[in-house]
């Protein structure tokens, strides 16, 4: 008499399976975040020839908050002439002091010697002390603000320049491995070879009553 085989189970296998896709799928996310933030923070700069500063204060709040980090559009004292009412920049108040401010135009003039910009912060009440801005000492025009990430800098320091893309790096070879992986399992499928099935029905055909 014939006795049925019972099929493995996969229900193993599968859950393996599905928490490797998802391990992967999450991963894939990771890599994807933090190479966009490398392209954000360190490839836009350097082709706009701007910066990325984080923001120390709250004089350009609700917009702009501290700890967050603004990237500028790098700007020479002829770009300066095309600015306008309205638009963030960044620039030196003092030329003996490296600080730079990242404030919003409220009002302009251009004379003989150029335009100068009247600035102020969008939390303050007044506009700022040093007077008006001179063209030549706006360092840059702010692009786009990443929300918080400055802490994040301030706690990593200078070695965030190569920790993102370097951990970004790692991730998506891991990914491709884990992907790899959960597509190359060995097949488990129940159903007998052809060698195995000859040799049953031999053995059903020689059994007698």
């Amino acid at each position: 008499m014939l006795r049925r085989r019972s099929r493995p189970r996969r229900g193993i296998a599968t859950s393996r399976e599905r928490l490797g896709r998802v391990v992967v799928a999450l991963t894939g996310l990771v890599v994807i975040v933090l190479l966009a933030l490398a392209v954000l923070l360190e490839v836009v700069p350097k082709v706009t020839g701007g910066m990325n500063l984080t923001v120390l204060t709250g004089s350009m709040e609700p917009g702009i908050k501290p700890g967050d980090i603004v990237v500028t559009r790098g700007i020479d004292e002829a770009g300066a002439q095309s600015l306008a009412v309205g638009d963030i920049i960044t620039f030196l108040p003092y030329p003996d002091n490296p600080t730079l401010v990242t404030h919003r135009i409220v009002s302009l003039s251009k004379g003989p010697d150029g335009t100068t910009f009247v600035t102020r912060g969008d939390n303050n009440d007044a506009v700022d002390p040093w007077g008006p801005v001179a063209a030549y000492k706006v360092r840059g025009k702010v692009l786009y603000v990443v929300p918080k990430l400055g802490y994040g800098r301030a706690w990593a320091g200078e070695s965030l320049r190569w920790v993102v893309p370097v951990v970004a790096g790692l991730l998506f070879v891991y990914a491709a491995v884990s992907a790899i992986g959960s597509f190359r399992r060995p097949s488990d499928d129940p159903r007998p070879t052809r060698q195995s099935a000859v040799g049953s029905r031999l053995v059903a055909s020689s059994s007698g009553p």
